[in-house]
């Protein structure tokens, strides 16, 4: 794939950095609505693991360890965010297959694979977008996932008899992030484990350093 004009991976530019210069600018503003204050994620939930900080834009590492990299580390920016908006929710998903079109542009051998694969196997398990769309509005809307602070301005659709609480990635319920599989349930006990791995050694202050120093090389502010 082509580096972008700013010198940045593609994949990372899409998934790491712009994602998450879109929340930092947005972020005051989000805090201050009256209502849902919520920013929802949709890429990977549910499937952290191991962050490759020699690599950290993934250009040299596999389809597959590039998966759980680019998931850690979208979980643990919105932990980030989350530990300076309390009042704000944040919620990684994963949307499941629907189709969108996310391998147009791609090249390589392991992509070509992946495409031929796509067309055979994909519309006998794509989600209709319309259940896609049902089930991102609930991620935006649900009690099921509130912020770690709330007060009353800020209401939720209440939750249906028999659902409670998720518990946050890190394993507490009611923690303000959340990272979800297509069935909105969360993280299961690896990825979460390798989560609070990556909290202990530090990995989540040094993720986001990277980002923030390239926010400040390429535009020259931390956000607008």
């Amino acid at each position: 794939m082509t580096d972008t004009a700013e010198n940045l991976h593609y994949p990372a530019a899409l998934v790491a950095h712009a994602r998450n210069r879109f929340i930092v600018n947005l972020l005051p503003l989000i805090r201050k609505a009256p209502h849902i204050r919520r920013v929802v994620s949709v890429f990977l939930g549910a499937m952290e693991s191991n962050i490759n900080m020699n690599d950290f834009q993934g250009r040299s590492i596999g389809l597959l360890e590039n998966k759980g990299h680019a998931a850690s580390i979208t979980t643990l920016t919105l932990e980030h965010h989350a530990a300076t908006a309390p009042e704000v929710a944040f919620l990684h998903d994963f949307p499941g297959p629907v189709k969108g079109g996310i391998l147009r542009g791609t090249k390589g051998f392991g992509f070509g694979l992946v495409k031929v694969a796509s067309k055979f196997i994909l519309p006998m398990v794509q989600m209709p977008s319309q259940d896609a769309g049902d089930r991102h509005v609930y991620y935006t809307t649900s009690a099921r996932y509130p912020a770690r602070i709330q007060d009353e301005t800020c209401r939720s659709v209440p939750l249906s008899d028999g659902l409670e609480v998720a518990a946050a990635s890190d394993g507490n319920v009611g923690g303000g992030v959340y990272s979800v599989f297509l069935d909105g349930e969360p993280l299961k006990q690896p990825a979460r484990n390798k989560l609070a791995e990556l909290r202990r050694d530090g990995t989540l202050e040094k993720v986001w350093g990277i980002i923030e120093r390239d926010f400040v090389n390429i535009t020259g502010t931390k956000c607008i």
